[in-house]
């Protein structure tokens, strides 16, 4: 296991150093001048030119980079070209919310999801499976930015009984959660009907039903230990997306996240915190790819780390 934890930790420096590259040949490669965005339309070009070498934007881009990469190495991120703070500070600063709002969108897929994916499965081709994927289909094919609207309009504006956006509450993750939830929730739905009718139509199953297992043994015991598999990935997946920050989700209820963070850092030209928000995004899912590789071979030992 030690060795295949160097392979995978290699190869997410590997990635890392490449979403890296990616990531800040774009920021500056869009149309517009961060220094510009700093000073404002009506400074003059001699302001604009002196913010410019101040940054270091001046320079060549594979300069800039290897200097980027040089403070990275020491932790530091530089500093927010609009907030004028350390970058660190700031991402940091929005994370806890993000984190609170992630883990809330994924229960709510957790607890919706995978008891609809066992219904599913045990009552597979009747009509509570035909109802149950009815309105997985509609959950999937529900834009988030529509959803979350519609839960403004609806829940919180006509009815009044929760907050239209921001945060501070419990009372102001429902919505939030609820739009992530339901599309996610379908997700899982899918997921593990589909793996448990697959390990129901084995030969162990078959066995286990022949020397009179009970229907509760064998799909707690057997079915949904074996066909969970496929929703542990996807949910691994899951959290570092949520974790990464949910721009939509977050832009649409003005909620004080990560992603919104990283939406107004593109519209401003924020280039250090645009660098921050990717690379802690791609942190988070390189990591939980590798815990999720090792619950494979924790819930089922016959996987081999290799």
């Amino acid at each position: 296991m030690f060795s295949y934890l160097i392979r995978r930790i290699v190869g997410a420096i590997v990635v890392l150093i490449g979403i890296s590259i990616i990531t800040f040949i774009i920021a500056y490669a869009v149309p517009g001048d961060p220094a510009r965005a700093i000073v404002g339309e009506k400074a003059s070009e001699e302001v604009v030119q002196q913010v410019r070498h101040e940054l270091g934007l001046d320079q060549p881009l594979y300069v800039q980079y290897f200097a980027y990469i040089n403070r990275l190495l020491h932790g530091d991120f530089g500093f927010s070209y609009y907030n004028n703070q350390p970058v660190l500070d700031l991402v940091l600063s929005r994370l806890k919310d993000t984190a609170l709002l992630a883990f809330s969108g994924w229960t709510v897929e957790i607890l919706i999801g995978i008891p609809l994916g066992i219904l599913s499965a045990v009552y597979n081709r009747k009509i509570a499976d035909y109802i149950i994927s009815v309105l997985s289909i509609i959950g999937i094919s529900l834009p988030v930015f529509w959803f979350g609207m519609w839960l403004i309009y609806n829940v919180a504006f006509k009815m009044g009984i929760l907050p239209i956006g921001g945060s501070g509450s419990i009372m102001h993750l429902i919505l939030p959660a609820l739009t992530l939830g339901i599309a996610g929730a379908a997700y899982y739905q899918r997921l593990v009907k589909s793996s448990m009718v697959d390990v129901y139509n084995q030969d162990y199953i078959r066995t286990a039903k022949a020397n009179g297992a009970s229907p509760l043994r064998i799909t707690f015991k057997h079915s949904l230990r074996n066909g969970i598999i496929p929703a542990v990935t996807y949910a691994g997946m899951d959290i570092a997306f949520l974790l990464g920050g949910v721009v939509v989700t977050e832009t649409v209820f003005n909620y004080p996240g990560v992603g919104q963070l990283a939406m107004q850092s593109i519209q401003r030209l924020d280039v250090p915190v645009i660098m921050a928000t990717v690379l802690l995004a791609a942190i988070i899912v390189v990591v939980v790819n590798i815990i999720v590789d090792l619950l494979y071979f924790l819930i089922d030992p016959r996987i081999s780390l290799t």
